[in-house]
């Protein structure tokens, strides 16, 4: 995968290619002292974008999203370069890397995204904070992400959580709520 190719598949505007580069840019440099990610070239770099990405093909618009266990970015940085019209909030324990997302977000203008240093589990947001869409990738199982996130979620909200092969053991969900690529299983799913 390249720029290139997910310029085109996604009709990725000039802007949003340039944050790209950049973003990837910065974390191959980052990854060089601190380990932030197993990335180690922009091969893998895109790889990580198309799989963040994907889900823009069948989820429905939203205006807001909060992401769980932000990480090195995946997949909420690289939606919030492709949704500048979206708010995102990212929630990073660790130190390291809610750093880099602070300073990726600085340097690449990312107004519309808030980066917090928090868990989870101690996260407060004021009440018109609330967000249409929940995301996480390998952070804990689906029912927990549920649990925790609920309180965030706008009424008819939705959660998408970037789940391996093994989704099925996680938690119980009806066709229509799962897509696949490969070994990745997206889980898509409005709050009940």
């Amino acid at each position: 995968m390249n720029l290139e190719k997910l310029s085109l598949e996604f009709g990725l505007d000039r802007v949003a290619q340039e944050r790209l580069v950049l973003y990837g840019e910065m974390l191959l440099l980052w990854n060089k002292t601190h380990n932030l990610s197993g990335i180690k070239d922009l091969a893998g770099f895109y790889e990580n974008i198309l799989d963040a990405i994907y889900p823009l093909k069948f989820i429905c618009d939203f205006d807001s999203c909060l992401d769980i266990g932000s990480g090195a970015g995946f997949p909420a940085l690289a939606l919030a370069i492709c949704r500048p019209l979206s708010a995102f909030i990212l929630v990073e324990p660790r130190l390291k890397r809610a750093g880099f997302l602070h300073q990726v977000v600085l340097s690449l203008g990312l107004e519309h995204i808030v980066v917090k240093k928090s868990l989870i589990e101690h996260l407060e947001l004021a009440q018109d904070q609330k967000v249409a869409l929940i995301t996480s990738r390998a952070v804990m199982g689906c029912g927990e992400l549920i649990a925790e996130g609920r309180k965030f979620l706008k009424k008819n909200g939705y959660y998408l959580f970037y789940k391996g092969s093994h989704l099925d053991q996680e938690i119980a969900f009806a066709p229509d709520e799962c897509v696949y690529r490969g070994n990745r299983a997206y889980f898509y799913r409005k709050d009940r």
